[in-house]
């Protein structure tokens, strides 16, 4: 694949789970938020420190929101702002003429994970569409779960990658040397096992307008927002329907009225 090729992130951290990828490829990488959390403390430097060891390219162009920053968006429902960082976001893809765009995947997991998703897919869609370019090729990658062990044949028009043993141990050390990710990260291996991260498979979208697909009445982050207002540690909590759904059809032109 040589291709001029971007990776677009919710979270600073996602890149581990794309290493391989992105030592081979060295893709300009986007990344939507700082990953302050509610400590407010960005870790942003980490992931470019690791980038940087890849020889890929941080890119600073466009406003990096933190975790805080967008939860207010989401929650006081501020579309035109949404709407201007995905133009924004939109002008630069066309602008670096990017053929191949690799991020994170629709789970039901993650508000931010989700946006970032309908993000992709919504600035995709719109240049095919108006732009009279040439297809970009769109590939998602699961966070919240085990890496797919798909091999190149069985993974009709994706990418897979298998890692040597150098490139695991690489990887490996990568990832608990990220200070911030390094709990979950010894969490994933006590789940999943270190074999299951020798593989980097990225599946192929082909559904654009994929709102959801989590198959139950609530998202994991609704239910799991729901345990902690009755545990009195949120006050109020991102709901798929009143909050992620309106972003959604924001960013893929459905009912838009902005």
């Amino acid at each position: 694949m040589k291709s001029k090729t971007a990776l677009i992130i919710g979270h600073p951290g996602h890149e581990l789970r794309a290493y391989a990828f992105i030592k081979k490829y060295k893709p300009d990488v986007f990344i939507l938020t700082d990953g302050s959390g509610s400590n407010k403390s960005s870790r942003i430097h980490q992931s470019i420190k690791l980038l940087n060891s890849l020889g890929a390219k941080f890119q600073d162009s466009i406003k990096i929101f933190t975790d805080k920053e967008l939860y207010n968006m989401v929650l006081e429902q501020n579309l035109s702002e949404i709407l201007e960082y995905m133009n924004s976001l939109k002008d630069i893809i066309i602008k670096n003429d990017y053929e191949v765009i690799v991020g994170d995947a629709l789970e039901g997991f993650n508000p931010t994970h989700d946006i970032c998703r309908y993000l992709i897919n919504g600035i995709i869609s719109d240049i095919s569409v108006n732009y009279n370019s040439k297809t970009i090729l769109n590939y998602d990658f699961v966070l919240n779960s085990a890496p797919n062990n798909i091999s190149l044949d069985n993974n009709i028009g994706g990418l897979s990658l298998k890692l040597s043993d150098e490139e695991f141990q690489m990887k490996f050390d990568a990832a608990i040397g990220y200070p911030e990710l390094k709990y979950e990260v010894e969490l994933a291996i006590e789940k999943y096992g270190k074999e299951v991260f020798l593989w980097e498979s990225f599946g192929k979208v082909s559904d654009l307008n994929q709102i959801s697909n989590w198959g139950t009445a609530k998202p994991y982050y609704e239910t799991f927002g729901e345990k902690r207002v009755n545990e009195g540690s949120y006050s109020r909590i991102i709901t798929f329907e009143n909050h992620i759904k309106p972003i959604a059809e924001l960013c893929l032109g459905i009912n838009n009225s902005i």
